[in-house]
């Protein structure tokens, strides 16, 4: 259980094979390559002969050919019947070697698949075009749908002119006012919107009529619309309707057309993982360098991999390459981080993730916090009903799901927490909220809170001084026991010398224990102030360094007040579950209420169930992160990211004799 010994390794091949050879890194999946920098490693001469791998051109090609392929998979399964429900979850993504993705390129022929559902998608954008345009038309028309005359024939009159309009519905009186005063002019409301009013309007063709329509025109802010369609809105419209049936029936016909390529989704996948894969080694490959006829590969593995990274190497070049390796130095920052634990404590390394990956010359702190937060957990969350569901639910998932790797670490993690659950409940005596009559119990959460307290602060003591521990640990591994002593040892005495002397003043007991626990702590106090502040130059630095380092107590309070939560959460969620079967009880007068129990219950306890383990989830991580990691680890590392398979639709799995 630790961070797993890192190799540099330099490698020379010929160019011609770096193409196999690359495929076959990536089915290794230990490789992570180093971007070759050819000024800093290179005097003038060189660089004339090497020079890096440029792939542009390989690369806009791959891009277009994935594009094709993703739209041609994006059209299909948006039309594709999919399994509902558990069924789908349960069958998860398909599964192939990387032999078998190879194959599928070879004996299926995907260009013509995906040219013709591109064929059929822009025939489908462009009906759907088509649609709107008409729609949008219908639109426009329906405004003047009460015309009941020909638009063009407005246009051939000869002793009148018309007119089709626009006013404001603000300036609607104003018009019909001045409208009104004219002898030779004919108006008619067609429509009314929320903004506008729509009119026909005739009026005789003489200048003094023309000049008083223009002064009333202006006078109602009178818009002239063109409509320009030759026959009546309505007989119009009708029409436009008739074409949009037509072309959604063409639309059908072609979204059927599509629905034949149900069968081939999963092949137009795999397609695409094989082509995504294929365009991740071209673009890792701009990592590399080369000369006229060899190529230079430079990257970590894991020192336990050297032979099997060789093996992958002979497989493709024979004998003729050329491979040095380089142990990874304790302090060098660009080392990746791979981190190797047993099954259970893997599960928990995602936390680890979420905070910072250690540093290679740090400890891995995975194994450390893993049985801290398994108990915690367990603790805040505290119900035996509830950690017997999320056994039963994580190991139904575990045992029918196809799950990927990643999935199947999340579940892995919630299995084991509900262990801790499980066990607490029973310690607290909570079935669902229930207390069972005469069953065994540790400790009664409802009357017996202050040991919970008590125990919660115990706890926290235990985590604190146990992360303290492995700091003074981590200093005399560094050769540095006095350090040990000043940030440790002190601090050891000052905090359980302060503590015992504390209760048992309160508590009237010892007087010899009390008295050489002070005494203790008095010493701690002074070792920390004397210490604390030593890499200061002068003396007043050196003391006020020290005093400062003392105010730090202050923080191991706060710490402290922090594990309270263990218990408070604990109370909460039993609390709630007791609260749903006591409203689930008052229901039971009547048959109505029958009626409501179960889903009070069920969904009650569920919904509670969700709210508990969330809370134990992050003020788990709190407590790890803040608390216990703040007492030894600083991490900063960069995980390590081989150059492997890419996964999206399928899930690559390695054979066996891999």
């Amino acid at each position: 259980m630790a961070i797993v010994k890192m190799s540099k390794f330099n490698l020379i091949a010929f160019e011609s094979q770096k193409s196999k050879l690359l495929k076959n890194l990536q089915k290794f999946r230990e490789v992570s390559f180093i971007d070759i920098d050819l000024e800093e490693n290179m005097n003038t001469d060189e660089e004339k002969i090497v020079k890096k791998v440029v792939n542009n051109e390989d690369l806009t090609r791959i891009d277009e050919r994935l594009n094709g392929v993703e739209n041609a998979i994006s059209l299909v399964r948006k039309y594709h019947v999919f399994k509902k429900g558990l069924k789908a979850m349960m069958a998860g993504n398909d599964n192939y070697t990387f032999e078998e993705l190879s194959e599928k390129i070879e004996t299926y022929d995907w260009k013509k698949t995906y040219l013709d559902l591109k064929k059929l998608g822009a025939k489908l954008n462009q009906l759907n075009s088509e649609i709107s345009k008409k729609y949008t038309e219908i639109e426009h028309i329906s405004l003047w749908k009460k015309l009941d005359i020909n638009p063009a024939d407005l246009k051939k009159l000869k002793r009148v002119t018309g007119y089709l309009g626009t006013v404001p519905v603000k300036m609607k009186n104003t018009f019909i006012d001045r409208i009104s005063e004219l002898d030779k002019t004919y108006y008619e409301e067609l429509n009314e919107t929320k903004e506008d009013m729509y009119y026909l309007v005739i009026s005789d063709n003489s200048n003094e009529e023309k000049a008083k329509l223009n002064d009333v025109f202006r006078a109602g802010s009178f818009s002239v619309t063109d409509l320009n369609i030759d026959g009546i809105p309505s007989d119009h419209m009708r029409r436009f309707k008739e074409e949009i049936e037509e072309l959604r029936n063409e639309k059908k016909q072609i979204k059927e057309e599509i629905k034949e390529y149900d069968g081939e989704l999963g092949d137009l996948e795999a397609v695409y993982e094989y082509l995504k894969n294929k365009k991740l080694r071209i673009t890792e490959s701009e990592k590399l360098a080369e000369t006229k006829n060899t190529c230079i590969i430079n990257g970590w593995i894991p020192s336990d991999k050297k032979d099997a990274f060789e093996n992958a190497v002979k497989e493709v070049a024979g004998e003729n390459y050329y491979v040095t390796f380089e142990e990874a130095e304790k302090d060098d920052s660009e080392v990746p981080i791979k981190l190797k634990n047993n099954k259970i404590v893997t599960a928990f390394e995602s936390l680890t993730g979420m905070y910072a990956y250690p540093r290679y010359n740090e400890i891995d702190p995975t194994p450390l916090l893993t049985p801290f937060y398994i108990v915690f957990f367990g603790m805040m969350g505290a119900d035996a009903g509830y950690g017997l569901t999320l056994l039963l639910g994580t190991l139904f998932v575990l045992k029918f799901f196809n799950l990927n790797k990643k999935s199947k670490l999340l579940v892995q993690f919630f299995f084991y927490l509900s262990f801790s659950v499980i066990i607490w409940g029973v310690l607290y005596g909570s079935y669902f909220g229930y207390e069972i009559p005469g069953l065994w119990r540790l400790v009664n959460p409802a009357n017996e809170f202050q040991k919970l307290l008590i125990g919660s602060i115990a706890f926290g003591l235990i985590h604190l001084f146990f992360g303290l521990a492995i700091k003074a640990y981590l200093l005399f591994k560094e050769g540095k026991p006095l350090d040990a002593l000043y940030d440790v040892g002190f601090w050891y005495m000052a905090l359980s010398g302060g503590i015992v002397y504390l209760t048992f003043s309160l508590m009237n007991l010892s007087p010899v224990i009390t008295s050489v626990s002070m005494w203790i702590m008095i010493v701690g106090m002074v070792g920390i102030v004397l210490t604390g502040g030593r890499e200061a130059k002068s003396i007043g630095g050196k003391i006020g360094g020290g005093l400062y380092s003392l105010y730090g107590i202050s923080s191991y309070v706060g710490d402290l007040v922090s594990y309270s939560r263990l218990m408070a959460l604990g109370l909460s969620g039993g609390f709630i579950a007791q609260a749903m079967n006591m409203i689930a009880a008052m229901l039971g007068g009547s048959w109505i209420g029958f009626l409501f129990i179960p889903i009070i219950l069920v969904v009650g306890h569920l919904f509670n169930l969700f709210l508990s383990f969330l809370g134990a989830y992050v003020h788990g991580l709190r407590l790890q992160f803040v608390e216990f990691f703040g007492k030894f680890y600083d991490g900063g590392g960069r995980a390590l990211k081989p150059f492997k398979t890419y996964e999206k639709y399928v899930d690559i799995k390695q054979q066996k004799s891999e």
